[in-house]
């Protein structure tokens, strides 16, 4: 390497980090679009397939500068916005980068949000320009500057193989600068979004090259390239992460073609040599139970990787089963948006011999348990560089501490080696296939409609996406709306994974706590039990 190129390492010291104590790498680099140039040493390697597409990163890095060029053209400088609103593809990548070249901050949208929630997340953020493909960008609202994504495709593909424009981009970008506004679910409410800066993202990216033993200099110039599969969706944390480990690594990504398939998801570990596969558990679970499965040559997994909701423990055995050649290396991450990533992972025996353990906690993380009980079990708290700086618009939300703790909501213990366990929720949140769900949400929505006079929402148990959205609804006394009738109400609304799936119609009054809190413990477990066999609901 040349000495002049930014330093790697995997030395942890304590520094300041937004006046808190907190652990850092001591050597780093300081800005993405340093990630970016690392991938010069890749240039002539696959950096992204996508269908019948193969890029390389270095016509990737000319891509990002002439879409920086077309974007500043259109507005986009120091701090300004840019959402995305796009399936994956290469163009997103570029888009991204692009738009941390010239100092703006990327927010991207969740493409299965309703016409309602992608204008309530542009009129938070009020983005200077809008990267959208044809089919997600009609649910934009009017008088936002759009770039579309067939005109950046025309960009990309116009660029030839053998030719690359690698000119030097200033790079005044500061490691606390705003980076991405990432929106995920709360309690209540609309989404929120997250801020993250270029360290938040740094950090998290060399955790996982430290734990994975692939920083910088620990790799040749010659070395076999992971060839990674993603199902994740770049609007999520997890998915931004292996978006960005190729740029340093010198991997190759692969982006599937439409929706989620689980047998499209064989065909490619098969075609494209796969050895990494990272998805959330309900699409592994799909994917064990399609019938190619044992048709297919999975030879070339070596590691399989989920994260984003809950992982049975039994699962971790299955998938090991199923895909031997990886069974070394079955693992788990914990983390979520707030905390910019991963804190926690683990992998093989370190999660078999650990029922409920999602892995060791990650060098730069901190982690304390909050007023736990006789057991050890209490929220979980993280400090660490990578956590956010706060919710665009509402800074000072007490998920925050004063001395820079991330209140996570979830409930779980440390043991003496590190090793974190999670063992349920504090906060009021539904993960349904690996989406978070604001149960306070849909219910401020459904209260909207004028037949209904309460509603409780919980998560009921499901066995293909861990949990589904149950709405319990008490009308009023004249009142004649159905099930149907509610649903049709929601859905131009909500995002299809937000739809309550399961119906309690009824016209008495909700249980309450003495201060008129719903009880909706009591509710879940009265209906629960009701449940037959098939799902439905003897009530």
């Amino acid at each position: 390497m040349n000495s002049k190129e930014p330093r790697w390492g995997d030395s942890v010291v304590r520094s300041t980090v937004r006046g808190h104590p907190c652990l850092v790498y001591d050597h780093r680099v300081h800005s993405l679009g340093a990630v970016l140039r690392e991938s010069r040493r890749w240039r002539d390697r696959t950096f992204v397939v996508h269908g019948s597409r193969h890029l390389n990163f270095g016509t990737h890095e000319a891509a990002v500068r002439r879409a920086a060029d077309l974007m500043a053209s259109r507005g986009v400088g120091r701090r300004t916005r840019v959402a995305l609103l796009s399936a994956n593809c290469p163009e997103w990548s570029v888009a991204f980068f692009a738009t941390l070249e010239l100092n703006g901050i990327v927010v991207p949208l969740n493409t299965w949000w309703s016409k309602r929630e992608v204008e309530h997340a542009c009129q938070l953020v009020e983005p200077a320009l809008v990267v959208a493909d044809a089919h997600h960008g009609a649910r934009l609202p009017s008088g936002l500057e759009v770039v579309s994504i067939d005109e950046l495709r025309e960009l990309v593909d116009r660029i030839p193989q053998d030719r690359h424009e690698l000119a030097e981009a200033p790079d005044d970008a500061h490691e606390d600068d705003p980076a991405i506004i990432l929106f995920t679910s709360g309690t209540t409410g609309f989404p929120k979004g997250a801020t993250l800066s270029h360290r938040s993202l740094i950090a998290n990216l060399q955790s996982l090259l430290v734990i994975s033993h692939r920083l910088p200099h620990q790799l040749t110039d010659d070395h076999r390239p992971s060839v990674t599969l993603t199902n994740l969706p770049l609007f999520h944390i997890g998915a931004i992460q292996l978006l960005l480990l190729p740029f340093v690594v010198g991997a190759q990504l692969v982006f599937p073609e439409g929706k989620f398939d689980p047998g499209e998801v064989l065909r490619l570990i098969e075609a494209e040599r796969v050895t990494t596969w990272s998805a959330v558990p309900t699409m592994v679970e799909r994917v064990l139970a399609h019938p190619d499965l044992h048709t297919r040559d999975l030879s070339s997994l070596r590691t399989v990787v989920m994260g984003g909701a809950s992982v049975p423990h039994g699962l971790l055995e299955r998938v090991a089963r199923a895909f031997p050649s990886a069974s070394a290396r079955v693992g788990q991450s914990y983390g979520l948006s707030e905390a910019g990533g991963v804190l926690s992972t683990g992998v093989g025996d370190d999660l078999y011999r650990r029922p409920g353990c999602v892995g060791r906690v990650v060098p730069v993380a901190e982690i304390r348990i909050d007023q736990p009980d006789e057991t050890g079990i209490g929220e979980i708290w993280a400090r660490s560089p990578a956590v956010m700086e706060g919710y665009w618009g509402s800074p000072d939300d007490p998920i925050l501490d004063a001395d820079g703790w991330l209140r996570t909501g979830d409930l779980g213990w440390i043991d003496d080696h590190g090793f974190l366990y999670v063992t349920g929720r504090a906060k009021d949140l539904i993960i349904r296939g690996g989406e978070n769900i604001a149960p306070a949400h849909v219910e401020a929505n459904l209260l909207e409609h004028p037949d209904v006079d309460e509603v409780a929402v919980v998560g009921l148990p499901h066995a293909d996406l861990g949990e589904e959205v149950g709405a319990i609804v008490c009308l009023h006394p004249a009142a004649k709306a159905t099930a149907e009738d509610l649903e049709a109400f929601l859905r131009p609304r909500l995002a299809h994974f937000e739809l309550p799936t399961q119906w309690w119609i009824r016209f008495e009054e909700l249980p309450k706590t003495p201060t008129g809190k719903v009880v909706k413990h009591q509710l879940r477990t009265e209906w629960i039990a009701h449940r037959t066999p098939e799902g439905a609901t003897a009530l």
